[in-house]
């Protein structure tokens, strides 16, 4: 059985490898860029002092299949998820994602917001599956605010009751400025491109 664990000290060594081994693309992909072998080994070193916002799958261990990283401020949060090349189409992505929703929804999160979703299929799929609404910035291959009804594996909703998001992070500041000015998070939310 595939299990979300808080990583240790023990497991900076294969967090760093995990995502060393994803091509250019995937880190495209996970980071908003092409990170370097260097900045990757900075970023996993801020990782282990970020403990209780990043999550792995560990299987088949000790080999890291999978990385999730949620940073929460300001009423909404940004997502970092990453499945290794071998382990994909194993369940992992979803795993990772359910577990980010059901963080969001125990903390009053609506949004979480993640770099290139709009460049992400597989991602805003995985999102779909979960329950998930998806909002992707115009021109985008998905262009429309997706209203699923409850999810397939019932992540719960945010604190109105309506599905957590993922959001291309490009939409954060317009999100924020709608929710913002306008007391009725879902009135905003309609207000935005499609």
């Amino acid at each position: 059985m595939r299990t979300v664990i808080c990583p240790t000290q023990l497991h900076f060594h294969d967090i760093a490898s995990h995502f060393l081994a994803l091509t250019a693309g995937d880190r495209f992909l996970r980071f908003g860029w092409v990170m370097s072998d260097v900045d990757i080994v900075a970023y996993v070193e801020g990782l282990l002092h970020a403990i209780g916002n990043v999550f792995i799958v560990v299987e088949p261990a000790p080999d890291v299949s999978g990385v999730l990283h949620v940073e929460f401020r300001n009423g909404a949060a940004e997502l970092g998820l990453s499945v290794s090349a071998w382990a994909r189409g194993k369940g992992i992505g979803s795993l990772l994602l359910e577990k980010a929703g059901l963080l969001a929804a125990a903390r009053g999160v609506p949004t979480l917001f993640v770099r290139n979703l709009n460049s992400n299929e597989a991602l805003r799929r995985l999102a779909r599956h979960a329950g998930l609404r998806v909002a992707c910035a115009p021109g985008a291959g998905s262009t429309q605010l997706e209203l699923p009804a409850r999810g397939v594996n019932g992540v719960a909703g945010g604190p109105a009751g309506w599905p957590i998001t993922l959001a291309d992070h490009s939409l954060r500041f317009e999100w924020s400025r709608l929710a913002a000015s306008d007391p009725s998070i879902d009135e905003a939310r309609e207000k935005l491109p499609t």
